[in-house]
């Protein structure tokens, strides 16, 4: 029989370095300046050993009071401070073994009637439990791989059938991590780590048991219904359980693991799982990590919900909600960066000299997963730029400027897809969405790749302006981005539905559709997206084709 395996101990976890080498390292080397990041070989587990770190950092030694961030920032601890804080937690930490394991269950599972065995591919996102697994896909872990798969799993949840609980945040919430760039440079591992470690976390020795919820029985919603923040230890927004799984270990017979690709002397090949585990109420909650959104509840009323990415990815789009606090048409909060984001933004950035205004200065890692139901479409995972006025209310007016400037590019980007419809598709059976998905999908993901620069661009000259009164600065920031979407937006139709072709059959409607967008993009549907008033009627306009060429 082998030892426990501890996560305390071994050289489980796995690391980018910069000589560009992937190493294991043990948890108290983090805070060596030759790490640069987790590095797992999966973008999903990434984000979650991340986190899973990060929480461990916080409840272990994370930032008390005001003074105790930045000199940490600047000044990593040494391996023998990380040992000697995460000491408290040390039987927290052991995957295997007869007492308490690491993110599993507490009972032996294999003794209920109601358990299953599932393969170990069903703790991939990809593979829910109780699906048809494909044969040979995955058919062995190492242990450092198992802790790495359950932490994912734990933290990403999914909707598993009847009785197998989401995560805390839902299945793959969004996460937003912070990326400080002290002298434009990539952070270490652990300055990315300590960037988004949250205040007041630090557990005292005397709860660590009601802490993290793998020590105790499970609160099973069969029995005691949704748990809340009234129900559990705060820091269980760290470390939600809501699978009660047990891994099964076996002795390996030289196979690779199918995460980290080395070998181990003990393997797992199934686990066993039991439905009724912790069913997180997601409204009750919030994630340090993760943005949320105000919406309406039937039973509930107004809530607070954790942000979930669409499978069309991350981009500009999505930047105020992310970011800044954006508020609703009736002056209320409508959205909410991560805790962890806000905190950088009002005091981090400037106690270690890092300007959110100048370009990559700070950044900001957005990532999870696009769901339908139980089914993952898509991990997404996209690095945003950090920027802020320094004051609260006039970020407010930037979040408000921003919300209307991507208004305005949702409408001229839809006026854009009309147009080139009309151009390219004559034949009305054509012309149906299914025919022209792809060209006009290419189409609107160029429109928003082009404009982005210049939206960056357009919020930080802002954030460097002084204060505006009389908001006239936004007024004309939105007048300057009305021009660039409809330059943009021209660029691509002339592109796309070229005329240099005289005989074109499609010529009459390639000049009518130009003529439509052009129109479009100059007319009430841009200005009321933007929240200004359109000029006056009698204001002379531009001809729609410019000079730019003559309709054959």
């Amino acid at each position: 029989m082998t030892e426990p395996y501890s996560l305390a101990v071994e050289p489980w976890l796995p690391v980018a370095t910069v000589e560009g080498e992937r190493k294991f390292v043990r948890l108290r080397d983090i805070g060596r300046a030759d790490l640069l990041r987790i590095d797992t070989g999966r973008a999903d587990c990434d984000i979650s050993v991340t986190e899973f770190v990060i929480g461990l950092i916080a409840i272990s030694m994370g930032p008390t009071d005001n003074d105790d961030w930045p000199d940490r920032f600047e000044t990593p601890p040494t391996p023998d401070e990380i040992e000697a804080a995460i000491a408290p937690f040390a039987h927290a930490l052991v995957l295997d073994g007869d007492g308490p394991r690491f993110f599993q269950d507490f009972e032996d599972l294999e003794l209920l009637a109601d358990a299953a065995r599932e393969p170990i591919a069903s703790l991939f996102m990809e593979t829910p439990a109780g699906h048809f697994v494909k044969e040979g896909t995955v058919s062995a872990l190492s242990r450092r791989g198992a802790a790495i798969a359950l932490i994912t799993l734990q933290t990403s949840a999914p909707t598993g059938g009847r009785g197998h609980f989401t995560s805390l945040r839902g299945g793959g919430g969004a996460s937003t991590l912070v990326i400080p760039r002290p002298e434009k440079r990539s952070p270490t591992l652990w300055q990315l780590i300590w960037a988004n470690v949250p205040d007041d976390y630090v557990i005292p020795k005397e709860e660590v048991e009601a802490a993290l919820p793998w020590l105790a029985p499970t609160r099973c919603a069969d029995k005691l219904g949704g748990t809340t923040t009234e129900h559990v230890h705060k820091s269980q927004a760290l470390f939600g359980m809501p699978r009660r799984i047990r891994l099964t270990f076996v002795p390996g017979n030289g196979e690779r693991c199918a995460i980290t690709g080395d070998t181990d002397d003990v393997v797992v090949r199934s686990y066993v799982t039991r439905p009724n585990g912790t069913k997180y109420l997601t409204h009750t909650w919030r994630h340090p990590l993760s943005p949320y959104y105000k919406t309406k509840d039937k039973v509930l009323g107004e809530i607070w919900l954790p942000l979930h990415f669409k499978a069309s990815g991350v981009g500009y789009r999505d930047w105020v909600g992310l970011t800044l606090k954006e508020r609703s048409a009736e002056s209320d909060v409508a959205s909410l960066p991560a805790d962890i984001v806000t905190a950088f933004l009002r005091k981090r950035a400037a106690d270690i000299g890092l300007d959110v205004r100048q370009p990559n200065s700070v950044g900001l890692l957005a990532a999870g997963y696009a769901m339908d139901n139980m089914k993952p479409l898509d991990f997404t995972e996209a690095m945003l730029p950090l920027i802020s006025t320094g004051d609260e209310k006039r970020d407010y007016d930037l979040a408000g400027c921003a919300t209307a400037m991507v208004q305005a590019a949702e409408a001229a980007s839809q006026l854009l897809l009309a147009a080139l419809k009309t151009a390219l598709y004559t034949d009305k059976k054509k012309a149906q969405p299914e025919s022209g998905k792809a060209p006009l999908a290419a189409a609107r993901a160029r429109f928003w790749a082009d404009t982005e620069n210049a939206f960056y661009d357009t919020l930080r000259d802002l954030a460097k302006t002084t204060e505006d009164a009389d908001g006239k600065v936004y007024v004309e920031a939105r007048k300057a981005w009305r021009g660039m979407i409809r330059a943009a937006a021209l660029a691509i139709f002339d592109d796309l539905a070229p005329i240099e072709a005289p005989d074109s059959p499609d010529l009459k409607n390639i000049v009518n559709a130009r003529s439509m967008l052009f129109f479009g993009l100059s007319g009430p549907i841009i200005w009321k997206a933007l929240g200004l008033a359109p000029p006056d009627k009698g204001e002379k306009k531009a001809k729609p084709n410019g000079t730019r060429r003559k309709a054959a």
